[in-house]
């Protein structure tokens, strides 16, 4: 009966969840005091929300910066100069390479918790 592995590989899923909620992401909030070195901050493929002076919010996925202007994939352009806030999200390879490890190595443990041992679905058969 495999209902003895159900708890285990529940608690292997909740774990892998929590991971992909932490991990990947990072987020980097600029203070607007730091403005003037949000070019300098930004690398291509950052996603960079920005607020601008007259209060709209510009989302951007970077492709280059270029002198103090954001350029986005899209081919919009931002200066630097326009905006007043911005938050900096960029994809953290090395947690995204633990997060797939971790989930390989909980996936081979729930298989090998799980018991593995072939399709036995009957009990004590007899053996002469």
């Amino acid at each position: 009966m495999k209902t003895q592995s159900f708890p285990f590989v529940r608690i292997i899923a909740i774990m892998t969840a929590c991971m992909f909620l932490c991990a990947c992401t990072s987020l980097q909030v600029i203070p607007s005091s730091d403005i003037g070195q949000l070019a300098k901050l930004v690398q291509p493929r950052d996603t960079v929300d920005c607020t601008m002076r007259d209060g709209s919010h510009v989302t951007l996925k970077i492709s280059s910066v270029e002198n103090d202007t954001l350029v986005g994939k899209d081919g919009r352009r931002v200066a630097v100069s326009e905006v007043t806030g911005a938050e900096i999200k960029r994809l953290d390879s090395a947690k995204s390479i633990l997060l797939g490890v971790a989930v390989a190595v909980g996936i081979a443990v729930a298989v090998a918790a799980g018991g593995g041992g072939g399709g036995h679905s009957g009990g004590g058969g007899g053996g002469y």
